[in-house]
């Protein structure tokens, strides 16, 4: 019986060690990096977004959408979705900056004040979301926003 107990003892000592010496945190956290919103703006007849992976890992399977809505009467609705094409990937390595525009959703077009939504996100990185205004006149869309 004192011997069980020893070896009971000996192998509760050796699963305590081993888990002391291994990371607790060793899960899909550390895989994670971070978005960041750098600039939207305003072009002819779009709205232009620049993202920036601001981790150390790899962003993969990166979505942005820039949503514009607004102008007189509502009549501007625009949104455009990229979740990766033969062109640009679906990844983004770090301090790498992603360019992405409404061009492809359509040209912007009206008169009056809009709300412009950019979001971003990946399979390793959270949710980051940015909303500014921005003022439509005619085919030029006016907006400026970088972070503080």
């Amino acid at each position: 019986m004192k011997n069980q107990n020893k070896h009971l003892f000996a192998i509760t000592i050796a699963i305590f060690i081993l888990t002391a010496l291994t990371p607790i945190n060793a899960s899909a956290e550390n895989l994670q990096t971070t978005l960041e919103i750098k600039s939207i703006s305003g072009g002819f007849g779009k709205v232009i977004a620049e993202i920036e992976n601001t981790g150390t890992e790899i962003a993969e399977s990166i979505e942005i959408v820039i949503e514009v809505k607004g102008g007189f009467l509502g009549k501007i609705d625009r949104i455009h979705i990229c979740s990766g094409c033969s062109s640009c990937g679906t990844t983004l390595d770090p301090g790498a900056i992603k360019t992405e525009s409404t061009a492809e959703a359509g040209r912007i077009l009206g008169f009056g004040p809009v709300d412009v939504r950019v979001s971003s996100l990946a399979a390793n990185a959270p949710e980051v979301e940015t909303i500014t205004q921005g003022f439509v006149l005619g085919i030029f869309v006016i907006s400026d926003y970088s972070p503080p």
